[in-house]
């Protein structure tokens, strides 16, 4: 299935795919850190028999296609504690890590812990070095809508020396968590290429642009 779908990428001279990777603190190549994929398997940590990320970087390499390996870096369950008793369960390993959303079932890492933003470094850097990744780009790298003051708060108060507002505080979590990847990347291996899937949110208030030193959006006066 994959040959054929890389064949018609070559068939459309498409000249870059997007393997995702990562998407819910799981693994579709050979981690350290974290366990098989269930997308790949029928449970969650079983051997799947061979590493689809090398499979699919020496096909499309073969075809002139660069491969990006897409992560979700933040998301963990789509379904509230599904990995219960399940191989890389952070819920039990590192409980503080994890924010939990009871109206939508989602619950992603925490990025407002030093911590988690180490592991997504970690993570990267494994992937960067022993696969002959083009990219890595990102997707869900954003808190989840509805995050409450009392989910982060015991974070807000102990990581937050510059005292920032919790929204400009959160915001800077993000940022941290990005430039650390961007450079983790760049120490390993510097070609290969970074990027997030999501547009941003335009800076349509040119006091906002101005705060955060981007051009304003072009018809935002």
């Amino acid at each position: 299935e994959m040959i054929a779908i890389l064949d018609s990428l070559k068939r459309i001279r498409a000249n870059s795919v997007s393997f995702q990777v990562r998407s819910r603190c799981d693994a579709m190549y050979k981690s350290s850190y974290e366990p098989w994929s269930s997308d790949l398997v029928a449970q969650r940590g079983m051997e799947p028999g061979y590493d689809p990320l090398e499979f699919v970087v020496a096909e499309g390499h073969k075809r002139g296609i660069e491969v990006h390996a897409w992560i979700n870096p933040y998301r963990f369950e789509s379904v509230n504690y599904q990995w219960s008793g399940l191989p890389g369960d952070y819920r039990a390993t590192n409980p503080d890590w994890i924010l939990t959303y009871p109206n939508t079932t989602n619950s992603i890492l925490n990025p407002g812990l030093p911590a988690v933003r180490l592991q997504i470094q970690k993570i990267v850097a494994e992937i960067v070095k022993n696969y002959d990744v083009d990219g890595i780009i990102f997707d869900d790298y954003f808190y989840v809508s509805g995050t409450t003051d009392a989910m982060d708060d015991a974070q807000y108060k102990l990581y937050n020396p510059d005292k920032l507002s919790r929204g400009d505080w959160r915001r800077q979590n993000v940022n941290k968590m990005v430039r650390d990847v961007r450079d983790t990347i760049k120490s390993v291996k510097p070609w290969v290429k970074f990027g997030i899937s999501p547009a941003g949110v335009a800076a349509s208030d040119p006091n906002v642009a101005k705060k955060y030193d981007v051009p304003p959006c072009p018809g935002s006066d």
